[in-house]
C-alpha cells in the first residue's frame, strides 16, 4: 500500500509543476497581447500600451496621453500523449485576457498591466495520459506483489487500468506597476515591480481491475482519487532600458527578476491518504519559483511604410532552483535555460491600416523524458499574422491569428518500458482594442 501511495503521489506533483500555455520558457509565458500575437516580436516596440510588458522603458516614446489596452486570446488546444501507439488526448480550449494602461507626460510615463505570466489554461485528459498510465502501472505492480505474497496465483492478478481521468487548471496572473523616464532623445530607463498570484487545481482518478475476481473482494478493483488545489504569490522587479540611436533605429531591453513562489496545498479529496503519508498534508508547501527573464529587441524603420523587428528572450531556468521530485519518472531539476528567437515585419497598407507577420522559434530547455505530460514543454516554430486598424484618433483595433508548429519529442520510460511521444498543436486568435482618453 505504501508503494501505491508514493507512485500515485507522483501524479499529483507532476501536474502541479505544469504550465499550460504556448509562448515562453518552461514556466514563463509571454503571449500577453493581441499586438504580440500578430507579430510575435515586441521587445523594441513603442506604438501601443502593451509594451508596458515588452519594452517598459519605451513607453516614453509614445505621445502624451492616457491609454488603455484590452486584449483577449482564444486558444483551441490539441495535446496528445502517444503511448505504445495509443493516443491519450485533450482538446480543452483556453481564453486568456490581458490589460495594459500607460500615462505619458513629456519626459515621464507610468504604466500598469495585468497579464498571465505563469501557466494559464486548462487540460482535460478524459481517458488519462502518460501520468495516469505511469501511476496505474505502479498500482498494478504493487497490488500484484501483495497478492503474490498472500499466495494468490497470477490468473487473478490485476491486469488493466479500467478507468482513468485527469483534469488540471492553472492561472498565474502578474500585476505590474512601474514608471519610465526619458534622459534625452537617445536614452530612457524604467523601473517596475510585479506581484504574481498563481492558483492551480487538479482532479484525477485511476481504477485498476483484476483479470478474475476472487471471492470476498480480495482483489476487487482499486480506485485512487485526488482533488486538490494550491496557490502561491510573490514579488519581482523589472528594469528596462530603451536606446534610440537615430529616428529609424530603436533598441529595447528589460530584465525581469526571479519571483519566489511557494505553493501551499489544500486537499479536498485523497482517498489513498497520499499527502499526509508524505508529510505534506493541508498547509504543506512546495517551491516552484518563476525564472528570471532577459529580453532584447531591435527595431528598424526600413522605409516609411515598413518596419522590421528582431527579438531574443532568454529564460534563466537553471537559476530558478527547480527541485527534483523523488519517485517520479522525470527530473525537474534537469531543465536547461531556454530562449525565444524571432523576427517580425509591420507594413502600413494605408494611413489607418497596418499588416503584420512574425516568426518565433522557441527552445524550452527541457528533454523529452523530463517533460510534463499534461503540457509537454516542446520546442516550436510559431507563425503569426495580424491587422491593426486606427478607427479614429482615439481608438485602435487589432485582430491576429497564428499557429504553433511543435516538434514532437519521444523517449522510452525507464519505469514502464513504454514508448512515449508527446505531440501538441495550437491555433490561436487574438482581438484587442486600445483607447486614448486624452
Amino acid at each position: 500500500m505504501k508503494q501505491i501511495k508514493i507512485l500515485f503521489f507522483s501524479l499529483v506533483l507532476l501536474v502541479t509543476g505544469s504550465s499550460l500555455l504556448w509562448a515562453g520558457g518552461a514556466d514563463n509565458k509571454t503571449n500577453w497581447s493581441a499586438e504580440y500575437i500578430s507579430i510575435l516580436n515586441r521587445n523594441a516596440a513603442t506604438d501601443a500600451a502593451d509594451i508596458a510588458m515588452y519594452n517598459p522603458a519605451g513607453v516614453v516614446k509614445m505621445e502624451n496621453g492616457l491609454y488603455a489596452n484590452l486584449s483577449g486570446h482564444y486558444f483551441p488546444k490539441d495535446y496528445n500523449n502517444r503511448i505504445n501507439g495509443q493516443d491519450f488526448e485533450t482538446d480543452e480550449p483556453s481564453i486568456v485576457p490581458g490589460f495594459f494602461a500607460v500615462y505619458k507626460k513629456d519626459d515621464w510615463a507610468g504604466y500598469f498591466a495585468v497579464s498571465n505570466v505563469v501557466g494559464g489554461g486548462e487540460v482535460d485528459f478524459s481517458n488519462g495520459n502518460a501520468t495516469t498510465q505511469f501511476a496505474g502501472f505502479g498500482i498494478l505492480t504493487a497490488a500484484n506483489a501483495g497478492l503474490a505474497g498472500a499466495g494468490v496465483s497470477s490468473p487473478f492478478f490485476y491486469t488493466k487500468i479500467s478507468n482513468q481521468r485527469l483534469e488540471a487548471e492553472q492561472i498565474g496572473l502578474g500585476y505590474t506597476l512601474g514608471g519610465a523616464y526619458k534622459i534625452n532623445e537617445m536614452w530612457a530607463v524604467s523601473l517596475g515591480v510585479r506581484y504574481v498570484r498563481s492558483d492551480r487545481e487538479m482532479q484525477g482518478n485511476i481504477t485498476v481491475s483484476p483479470a478474475n475476481s476472487l471471492p470476498g473482494g480480495i482483489n476487487a478493483p482499486l480506485t485512487a482519487e485526488v482533488d486538490f488545489e494550491s496557490d502561491a504569490d510573490g514579488f519581482g522587479g523589472i528594469i528596462g532600458v530603451n536606446f534610440s540611436p537615430s529616428a529609424d533605429w530603436n533598441i529595447g531591453l528589460h530584465y525581469d527578476t526571479r519571483v519566489s513562489l511557494d505553493y501551499e496545498q489544500t486537499v479536498h479529496k485523497d482517498n489513498f491518504g497520499i499527502l499526509p503519508n508524505l508529510g505534506i498534508s493541508n498547509g504543506g508547501e512546495r517551491m516552484r519559483d518563476l525564472p528570471a527573464i532577459l529580453a532584447a529587441g531591435v527595431s528598424y524603420q526600413v522605409i516609411p511604410a515598413l518596419r522590421v523587428e528582431a527579438n531574443l528572450t532568454y529564460y534563466f531556468n537553471q537559476d530558478a532552483g527547480f527541485k527534483d521530485i523523488p519517485g517520479t519518472p522525470r527530473d525537474e531539476s534537469a531543465v536547461d535555460n531556454g530562449y525565444d528567437l524571432g523576427i517580425g515585419f509591420e507594413y502600413a497598407v494605408t494611413d489607418t491600416l497596418k499588416a503584420t507577420v512574425g516568426y518565433l522559434y522557441t527552445d524550452t530547455g527541457v528533454d523529452a523524458k523530463d517533460m510534463t505530460p499534461e503540457l509537454p514543454e516542446l520546442d516550436a516554430h510559431t507563425l503569426g499574422v495580424g491587422l491593426r486598424y486606427q478607427l479614429n484618433q482615439k481608438t485602435n483595433l487589432t485582430a491576429s491569428l497564428g499557429h504553433v508548429f511543435y516538434q514532437d519529442a519521444s523517449y522510452v520510460s525507464s519505469a514502464t518500458g513504454a514508448a512515449i511521444t508527446y505531440e501538441k498543436e495550437i491555433t490561436f486568435v487574438g482581438l484587442g482594442i486600445q483607447y486614448k482618453f486624452f
